[in-house]
């Protein structure tokens, strides 16, 4: 794990005088299992048959907390079809609809992120309220509806990040509602296997050309499906790849950070400097997050067992990152075991409890209209009733 940078009792100070402590650490053990055990009962609710596909961020857990810290009211975030944990800790969706959204719920109460039109961990927030204006984007942080294509958020991203270059350059857009005078960043992710797609390429291209404040992640796990990162990224690392597009001079090219994800407080240290400098300066920034797990493979519709080797597998299993920051702080004396494992106990029950109230949410009206539908055949004309019958007997 990364030095405690401990310098009172129950606190950890980072870059900039950011400050965590014992309670802060604990809430985010909590969030991290919560997330957890909703990818577990996602996969779960797949294979038994009440949803049709699921795609979880099982394994990113921690990274995830530690980039949703570095927030701010204003800023964007669109990305990698894993990222229900930064979602939840942005307070953009919570369990319930989560599920919904795994469910396919057509209630936009129940689903806000696009009513059951999406596959599931596909995020959005609005920016329209119910009477045509647009929300005040200054007070608040926002998720660009993400799409299924890998790398499909790139262009988006760039489109959103020199938007807020725009706003702090020019004079006639001051005093509005759509930006705080340019002091957005905007957050990507993506998965390492996606940046190979060439759009991925372009954009921080670009980016590092325009000097725009996109902060921008690499989810990496060291496999794209069945694919082993040596062969489909150039000196088996993007960041390595990447290596020519980074500069430390003013107005040039990106800013590159690598973590291992399994390591919380480093995470929250990374982002914490990336996110000054990008905020600060609109100098663009990578973070290759390196060393991340897949708990459960990489979707509902395979199992990785049968193309990882054993001592992978095996690596996987100490390397989770949440059994990594259960040992740290136990080693750091933040607290017992035993309240560690009640925390993991209590989240699983909250899940279950969300999962089956969405559940019945999606299939009370279906049930609903079941009942109706019987009545109205139940009250045919007894003419009517014979055709019926002709037709199911035929």
């Amino acid at each position: 794990m990364a030095k405690s940078h401990k310098n009172s009792p129950g606190t950890y100070t980072l870059h900039g005088g950011f400050k965590l402590s014992y309670s802060d650490i604990l809430l985010d053990y909590r969030m991290a299992w919560r997330s957890r055990h909703m990818s577990t009962l996602a996969r779960r609710e797949v294979l038994t048959g009440k949803a049709s596909f699921g795609i979880v961020g099982d394994g990113i857990e921690i990274p995830q907390i530690a980039m949703a810290k570095a927030f701010q009211n204003g800023d964007f975030r669109s990305g990698y079809y894993r990222d229900q944990t930064v979602e939840m800790a942005l307070g953009h969706v919570d369990v319930s609809q989560f599920f919904a959204q795994l469910y396919s719920n057509t209630d936009v109460k129940l689903e806000p992120n696009s009513a059951g039109r999406q596959m599931n961990s596909h995020f959005a927030t609005r920016l329209v309220q119910n009477n045509g204006d647009f929300v005040d984007q200054r007070n608040r942080t926002f998720t660009a509806a993400e799409l299924s294509p890998t790398a499909g958020q790139m262009s988006k991203l760039l489109g959103l990040a020199y938007a807020s270059k725009v706003y702090r350059q020019s004079n006639v857009l001051k005093g509005n509602t759509f930006s705080n005078h340019g002091n957005e960043v905007v957050f990507g992710s993506i998965g390492d296997a996606s940046t190979s797609e060439g759009v991925f390429f372009e954009t921080l291209n670009a980016a590092g050309v325009l000097q725009v404040p996109l902060l921008m992640s690499v989810w990496d796990n060291g496999y794209g499906i069945s694919v082993p990162r040596m062969l489909q990224t150039v000196n088996d690392s993007i960041s390595k790849a990447l290596s020519g597009f980074a500069s430390d001079n003013e107005g040039c090219g990106i800013t590159i950070y690598q973590v291992q994800g399994w390591d919380y407080l480093k995470c929250c240290d990374v982002y914490q400097r990336a996110v000054e400098k990008v905020r600060k300066e609109h100098k663009p920034a990578l973070v290759h997050v390196v060393e991340l797990t897949q708990p459960q493979g990489h979707s509902t519709s395979g199992s990785h067992e049968r193309y990882k080797p054993k001592d992978r597998l095996d690596w996987e299993k100490d390397f989770c990152c949440l059994v990594k920051m259960k040992a740290w702080i136990l080693e750091q004396g933040i607290t017992s075991e035993n309240v560690l494992s009640e925390i993991e106990a209590e989240e699983f029950s909250y899940v279950k409890q969300e999962q089956k109230k969405s559940w019945q949410q999606f299939t009370n009206p279906l049930e609903l209209e079941k009942i109706q539908a019987l009545e109205i055949l139940q009250n045919l004309p007894s003419e009517l009733k014979q055709t019926v019958n002709d037709i199911e007997v035929h």
